[in-house]
Parts: structure tokens; sequence; C-alpha cells
């Protein structure tokens, strides 16, 4: 669809705050968060502490982009651009994550982080664009804001021949991001009704439509 009046912008870090409200919204149903937060009200209160560290620490050395009417965030990093500034480690933002999200949900996210650190690390090595997060507001959805949102990044990784990586917990995502060239190169099921997890890669010169 066209949208002659949005453009992609950098998302100033004084939004943050603000964007980690409107990804809580966008993945309030997603089994993720499902499996971190199953109680309404920890979800409602915790939840958007996550995405504000996670946003804070990509701030450094990635990319962070909304639309102009603020319809949108997607989060890139890029592993292995030794030229990107780095976090020091005393002072990455999600030190705090133990303590904001709860002992329990945060026992449950370690669980998480290691299956998708596995699958990452096994799918790409070497420099690479890295989609940490990509929500489009619960009522602006199926408009194409989500491809208005990733098409430039797409479109320079193209251009500098890196692969782009990412994963989802949702199988209906998986045609969308199929449209974009990404494909389905791992999957692991978490135990204990934790989700299920596909792992999803684009080749440099896939042009999306």
């Amino acid at each position: 669809m066209n949208l002659p009046d949005e453009k992609v912008v950098e998302l100033p870090v004084s939004r943050i705050k603000e964007a980690a409200a409107l990804l809580s919204k966008v993945f309030w149903d997603d089994p993720m968060t499902i499996f971190l937060y199953p109680g309404i009200a920890e979800r409602r209160d915790l939840q958007p502490s996550f995405y504000e560290l996670n946003m804070e620490h990509a701030a450094v050395g990635g990319e962070l982009y909304t639309t102009s009417s603020f319809k949108g965030i997607a989060v890139w990093r890029f592993p292995g651009d030794e030229t990107r500034q780095k976090v020091d480690g005393d002072k990455d933002p999600r030190n705090r994550l133990p303590d904001v999200m709860g002992a329990s949900p945060f026992q449950r996210l370690v669980v998480i982080v290691e299956c998708t650190y596995a699958m990452h690390k096994s799918v790409v090595n070497g420099k690479h664009c890295y989609l940490l997060f990509l929500g489009v507001e619960p009522g602006q959805r199926g408009q194409g804001i989500g491809s208005l949102l990733i098409k430039p990044m797409l479109k320079r990784a193209d251009e500098e021949g890196l692969p782009c990586y990412l994963e989802t917990m949702k199988e209906v995502n998986l045609a969308f991001y199929g449209k974009h060239g990404f494909r389905v190169v791992d999957e692991k099921q978490i135990a204990d009704g934790g989700p299920h997890i596909w792992a999803l890669l684009r080749s440099p010169d896939t042009i999306s439509k």
C-alpha cells in the first residue's frame, strides 16, 4: 500500500520510553511475552522495561527507526561491524533486566536467549544486519508500515552485500518476511510451554517488492 504521508525517520533516544510502550502493545499477545509474563498484571507493569532497556542498548552502535507519525518501530543491530560503537559491559542497560523484569520472568528470558543466541551463531557469522524488533501500532497493521520501516535497511544491506537476520515467535509473520526475501533457516521449540522460534535469513541482493 502506498503511504505518501509516512516517512521513515530515526527514533530519538528521548522517545525510547514512548517506543517501549508502543512495542508493549504490539507484542502483548506474542508467545514470548506470554511465556515471560503469564500474568496480565505483571505483563502490563513489567513488560515495557524489557523493551526500553534493550532499545537503550541497541541505540549504542545500532539504529532505531520510526515513522513520521510514530506508527511503528524498527530496531537494528549490526553484529560483526567493528566500526560501530560498542557498549561497555559495566554500562550495559541490560544489566538491569533481572531487577526490572522480576526474577521468574528473567529466568525464563535466559532460557530463550540461550536458544536464540545458539541459533543466531549457527546461522550467520561475520558482519550482518540483525532486526531485533519490528512492531506496528495494532490499529495500523496491514497498511504497509512494517514494509516501509524495513525496506531502507534491506536496500542498504543489498548495496553493501550484507545478509540480514531475525527471529520470530509467530508463524503468521513468516509470510510477511518471506515477501521481503527472508527464509526460514532454523527453528526450535522451547520446553515447558515456551514459544516456538523461527530463525530467518535474507541473503544480499534479494530485492523485496
